[in-house]
C-alpha cells in the first residue's frame, strides 16, 4: 500500500461553492480554476474535523484532497450540514490519478503542514496546528462553522499550545494521536504526524509552551531523545 495516497471528496451541484464557503476556514470565493486553496472544516466548538486542499473544477464542482483515513468522517460531517443545499458529496478517492498531490507525506511534514487523520480529528483548534501561519484561515470572510472560537483565539491570543517540528531517533515511529510526556510523566502534548527520514524520525506535534526546553520525551513508554527543528514559516 502506498502511504502517500490521498483521499478525494467531490462536491457537485449548483450550491456546492456556496455551501462549502459557509463551512470552512478559507475563503473559497477567491479560488480560481488553476489554483489550489488549503483550508479546514471545524466543529461548532472550533475543533478541526479535517484539512484539505480544494480545487475548483468548474462553477458547480469542487474536489477536496485530504488524508484517506478521515474521508468517512469528513463526508458524514459535510452531509450533515448540506441537507438544504443543492450539492452532492461523495468519495472519489479512486480517481486520485486525475488529481495528483504536489507533496508526499514527508515533504508535507518538512514544510510544517499537518495532516489530520482518523486518530486526531476533533482534537485541535486550527491555531494549534499553525493554520493561521499557513494561510488556511481567512479572518475577513463571512461566518462559517466554528468561526467564533477560531476568531476568539486569533484576536484574544488565547492559544497556549502550538505545533512544533521535532527530530527523534529511529527507535520508535510515533503514531498520530499518541500522548507525549516528559521524564516526570507530565503531559506535554500530542503527536500529529511522523515520518522516517534518513534513519531518523521527523515529527510534528502540538506541544505546550513548557515543552520547548525538553531534550527527552516519552511516547508510548518509549524514552526518546528529541531535537527541535525550525519551521519554514513564522509563528506568532
Amino acid at each position: 500500500m502506498n502511504d502517500d495516497l490521498r483521499g478525494l471528496i467531490e462536491l457537485r451541484g449548483e450550491d456546492s461553492l456556496k455551501f462549502l464557503q459557509g463551512q470552512v476556514t478559507c475563503d473559497l470565493n477567491t479560488l480560481k480554476p488553476d489554483q489550489v486553496l488549503a483550508g479546514s472544516h471545524c466543529t461548532p466548538k472550533g475543533r478541526v474535523i479535517f484539512l484539505f486542499s480544494a480545487q475548483l473544477v468548474d462553477d458547480n464542482r469542487l474536489v477536496l484532497e485530504t488524508h484517506p483515513s478521515v474521508v468517512g468522517v469528513a463526508l458524514a460531517s459535510l452531509k450533515k450540514y448540506a441537507v438544504f443545499f443543492k450539492t452532492e458529496i461523495e468519495d472519489i478517492s479512486d480517481q486520485s490519478g486525475d488529481f495528483p498531490s504536489t507533496l508526499n507525506n514527508l515533504q508535507r511534514l518538512q514544510a510544517g503542514i499537518p495532516d489530520i487523520t482518523e486518530a486526531t480529528t476533533d482534537l485541535f483548534i486550527p491555531q494549534m496546528l499553525n493554520l493561521d501561519a499557513l494561510d488556511f484561515i481567512s479572518f475577513k470572510k463571512g461566518c462559517y462553522t466554528g468561526q467564533e472560537v477560531v476568531a476568539r483565539a486569533h484576536y484574544l491570543g488565547t492559544v497556549k499550545r502550538r505545533m512544533h517540528r521535532l527530530l527523534l531517533p529511529q527507535a520508535y515511529l510515533p503514531q498520530p494521536g499518541e500522548a507525549i510526556h516528559n521524564s516526570d510523566d507530565k503531559p506535554l502534548g500530542t503527536v500529529v504526524n511522523a515520518q522516517i527520514s534518513e534513519n531518523q524520525v521527523e515529527m510534528l506535534a502540538v506541544l505546550s509552551s513548557s515543552a520547548i526546553d525538553c531534550d527527552q520525551i516519552i511516547i508510548n513508554d518509549q524514552k526518546l531523545a528529541v531535537k527541535f527543528l525550525p519551521l519554514p514559516y513564522q509563528v506568532d
